[in-house]
């Protein structure tokens, strides 16, 4: 077992050979939820039975003890804490934080299945790599990326509650306020959250003044002004003073490198390792 924790954000890899293995495992508190890359569990949740394969992902319950029977397996996962998710859920759909719940314990569909067992993977195997030390704005990143598939993944209030009503008209001056913020301190593991206190607004209605006057969410905005930081060092950059293209972005807080090289190019019209040699 490998298991490591960024701030908030925790990562376990287990694999489980040679004998049987069962566990009765006490209520968490914080969501954990796993995927399963080989072998079959088996869990019982609250009377109910599950079988889980090999790219299978569940959640588990938060306020209810469990049981598994793991066999010769091999699982990964990931814990955030409730509170995290809950604030990433109202910045995205409205929904009062105090509001949310998950209820059930399965992905809701085929297509969330998968979605999780790919991220699911991703997470737990950068989190837990051994000797890796991921900067701030990079663990920043995974734990949103976290939180996000849990709220799309598995059966929760975000679903099924009334969206609260858009708010009503923001000034540009809000908007202008958060982009100076985001622009001030970029280098910053930043949440819609902390930049909706800093302009003066919720977060909902951050996120209707950004769409309304930019045409764009204000964690998007973040991105491109991480990018603009990105084009600015690599352009700055001597030959021979050791800067890489790939170090560089990963500090800005950009861990998927072909994403990265296409935002790049679609901004500036060419590949960074072109804007490093110039």
């Amino acid at each position: 077992m490998r298991a490591r924790e960024h701030g908030e954000l925790g990562g376990v890899r287990l694999r489980l050979g040679g004998v049987g293995y069962a566990a009765a495992s006490e209520p968490a508190g914080y969501l954990l939820a796993a995927v399963v890359e080989g072998g079959e569990v088996a869990m019982r949740v609250r009377g109910r039975d599950f079988t889980l394969g090999p790219d299978d992902g569940m959640l588990f319950p938060m306020r209810h003890p469990f049981l598994g029977e793991y066999g010769r397996s091999t699982m990964g996962a990931v814990s955030l804490p409730l509170a995290y998710v809950a604030e990433q859920a109202e910045a995205e759909s409205g929904l009062p934080a105090a509001d949310l719940r998950f209820e059930g314990a399965l992905p809701v569909s085929e297509a969330t299945r998968r979605h999780w067992s790919a991220t699911g993977m991703f997470l737990s195997r950068q989190l837990t790599a051994p000797g890796v030390d991921l900067p701030p704005l990079i663990a920043g990143q995974l734990r949103r990326l976290g939180a996000l598939s849990l709220l799309s993944v598995f059966p929760n209030t975000t679903m099924t509650a009334a969206r609260t009503p858009a708010d009503g008209r923001v000034a540009p001056a809000v908007v202008r306020r958060a982009v100076e913020f985001m622009e001030t301190n970029p280098d910053w593991p930043l949440t819609v959250a902390a930049i909706a206190a800093e302009a003066g607004v919720g977060s909902r209605g951050l996120q209707v003044a950004f769409r309304r006057h930019l045409g764009l969410t204000p964690m998007e905005h973040l991105r491109r002004v991480r990018l603009e930081r990105v084009h600015r060092e690599l352009r700055a950059a001597s030959p021979g003073d050791g800067v890489t293209v790939r170090e560089t972005a990963r500090r800005w807080g950009f861990a998927n490198p072909g994403r990265f090289a296409a935002d790049y190019r679609a901004v500036y019209g060419q590949p960074p390792s072109r804007t490093l040699r110039v």
